[in-house]
Parts: C-alpha cells; sequence; structure tokens
C-alpha cells in the first residue's frame, strides 16, 4: 500500500459520492427539490413530485469538479514517473474541491436570489413571497461534505507521494492486511475458520470426550452452547 493508493481510493470515493445526495431544498421542512452532485453537473434535477425542476440547466462548477475527479483519476494510472502524476492527481483533486465548494456556494446565492426576486407589484402578493422566501431552506447534505473529505484525503496522499515522504509503518501494514484480505474473500485455499473447521472435523458430535475438548479449545465458540446441551443429554461413559 503506498501514498498513490490512497489518492486514488479517495477519489473513487468521491465519484461514488457524486450519486449520493447533495443540495436539498426545503419549505418548513418539507423537502421541495433534492439534487445529486451527479444531477447538478448533468442537469437532471427533479422535484420531489417527480417533475422535472424549471430552469434546471447544468450546473458547470459540478461538471468541471466531475471531470477533474475523473481526470485525475486517470492520470494516476497513465502519468509517468510517480511525481509527475503525484502532482497531477494532487493539482485536480484540490482544483475540484475548490470548485465544489465555491460553485455550491454561488448555487445557493443564486437560488436565494431568484426566490426573492419573484415578487409581485401587489403589496399583499409582495408580503406572501417575502414570507414564503424567509421560509424556504437551502441545505447541503452527506453526499456534499463526503466528497469534500475524499478529495482533500486525496489531495493530502498525492502531496506526501510527491514530497517522497514515507508512510507510516502502522498505516501501511493496516492497508496491506486489508488488500490481503479482500485478496483471500472467496479463494479456494483461503484458510477456514478454526471454531466452524474443528467442529465440522469431529466424527461424532454425540461424544462426550469430543464435546468437552471443543468446550476446552473454544470456550466462546459459535457451537460451545450445542456442544453443552448435548453433553449434558449424554450420560457418563458414553
Amino acid at each position: 500500500m503506498n501514498w498513490m493508493n490512497f489518492a486514488r481510493a479517495g477519489k473513487v470515493v468521491a465519484l461514488l459520492a457524486f450519486l449520493m445526495p447533495w443540495l436539498v431544498v426545503s419549505c418548513q421542512g418539507t423537502p421541495l427539490a433534492s439534487a445529486s452532485g451527479f444531477e447538478l453537473a448533468t442537469g437532471s434535477i427533479k422535484a420531489m413530485n417527480g417533475e422535472a425542476a424549471q430552469d434546471a440547466g447544468p450546473q458547470l462548477w459540478a461538471t468541471l469538479a466531475l471531470l477533474l475527479v475523473i481526470g485525475g483519476l486517470v492520470a494516476s494510472f497513465l502519468l509517468k514517473p510517480a511525481r509527475k502524476a503525484a502532482l497531477t492527481v494532487c493539482a485536480t483533486a484540490a482544483g475540484a474541491l475548490l470548485v465544489c465548494i465555491v460553485g455550491m456556494m454561488l448555487t445557493i446565492a443564486d437560488g436565494k436570489s431568484r426566490i426573492a426576486a419573484e415578487q409581485g407589484d401587489n403589496p399583499f402578493a409582495r408580503e406572501m413571497q417575502q414570507a414564503a422566501a424567509s421560509a424556504i431552506r437551502f441545505e447541503t447534505r452527506f453526499g456534499y461534505w463526503l466528497t469534500l473529505l475524499a478529495l482533500a484525503g486525496a489531495a493530502g496522499a498525492a502531496f506526501m507521494l510527491y514530497r517522497g515522504r514515507p508512510i507510516p509503518a502502522a498505516v501501511g501494514q493496516l492497508g496491506d492486511r486489508l488488500k490481503a484480505a479482500a485478496a483471500d474473500v472467496g479463494k479456494p485455499g483461503a484458510p477456514a475458520d478454526p471454531d466452524a473447521a474443528y467442529w465440522d472435523a469431529m466424527p461424532d458430535k454425540t461424544d462426550r470426550a469430543a464435546l468437552e475438548e471443543y468446550i476446552y479449545r473454544f470456550p466462546d465458540g459459535r457451537f460451545v452452547e450445542l456442544a453443552r446441551s448435548r453433553l449434558a443429554a449424554t450420560p457418563p461413559g458414553v
């Protein structure tokens, strides 16, 4: 496990987070519209009633951020040497992070200004519109914050690689163990659970000696209660 793999993992998490909710528009707690990062980038925003939102064109900042994330991920595999790839990944991740922060702020500000501008000439209608505008909220969701966190992590990991900083031993060992565990999942030669393996290997699961040996070896085993119940039901000397 190295810094580049951590940076790539951050990019992948950021891409997945684009599919999660980023922004919700609500009125007095009732959601009116919701958009993921991908929907903001493509302009496919829909209201909660299933209708397409009016004037919901693609948000260019979200599109740019998505392209930066994808471009940085592709560059991490194609560019050589490693320092050049690390610099590109760091720049694209930091750029996407900045674009997401500024773009979301501008989108929320633009939404609020549009609502405030939709006021008629009638004083009563104007007061009603102002009351409705004050009740509307623009709230960022978990997917947006996860994207920011993943991009920050990717940029930091790529920067550490660019500076030639060694990866901490504990972090490297943890990454290697996770990688090895993922590789062993479903492998025919993967070691079996010793508890289950010992239980399955018992030729006679009513034999007192075998049951006592199992309880001694695995006092907290998954079959210990079954072994004790069978031991209680088996008379001594059997």
